[in-house]
């Protein structure tokens, strides 16, 4: 009995050796190093230089603004159907029209449709359909997308 126990766990070892070389050689284990950016970011402590002395901070989404807390403070934030936040949008004459800002570290490229968010070498955008109104001090990010809207306050 005791021999197919040992002839068992030989195959098994060897199954299992000959697939293990055979991930480790063709690099199929997945394994990075880098953030992913389709997720919700995470507050790091410190200033932020750890981070970037390894990896570019690139993203999209309608947080990018958010993910920048040295440049921009979010006071407020909501998210719902388009048609029951339309009062909570801006008026049309506060929106900012395409042009370059400038918030501490950041740029902002705003455009027609999208914003790009510029600090060092990190790359944030604001897919479309995404719209920047200021109001005094305060910049508004009303981004739409599938009926659904998303308003935040910097």
């Amino acid at each position: 009995m005791w021999r197919f126990y040992l002839i068992a766990t030989l195959i098994v070892v060897v199954i299992g050796s000959v697939v293990f070389a055979h991930r480790l050689v063709t690099r199929e284990w997945n394994l990075t190093a880098r953030p992913n950016p389709s997720q919700t970011p995470t507050v790091t402590r410190g200033n932020g230089d750890e981070a970037r002395a390894w990896s570019k901070f690139s993203g999209e989404g309608p947080w990018v603004m958010s993910a920048l807390p040295n440049c921009f403070d979010q006071q407020s934030s909501k998210t719902g159907p388009a048609a029951l936040l339309a009062n909570d949008v801006p008026p049309e004459r506060e929106r900012v029209q395409p042009s370059t800002l400038r918030r501490g570290a950041c740029t902002v490229i705003v455009r027609e449709h999208d914003i790009w968010v510029f600090r060092g070498d990190d790359r944030l955008r604001v897919p479309p359909e995404a719209r920047l109104y200021r109001h005094g001090d305060a910049l508004t990010l009303v981004w739409e997308r599938a009926g659904r809207m998303e308003i935040r306050v910097y």
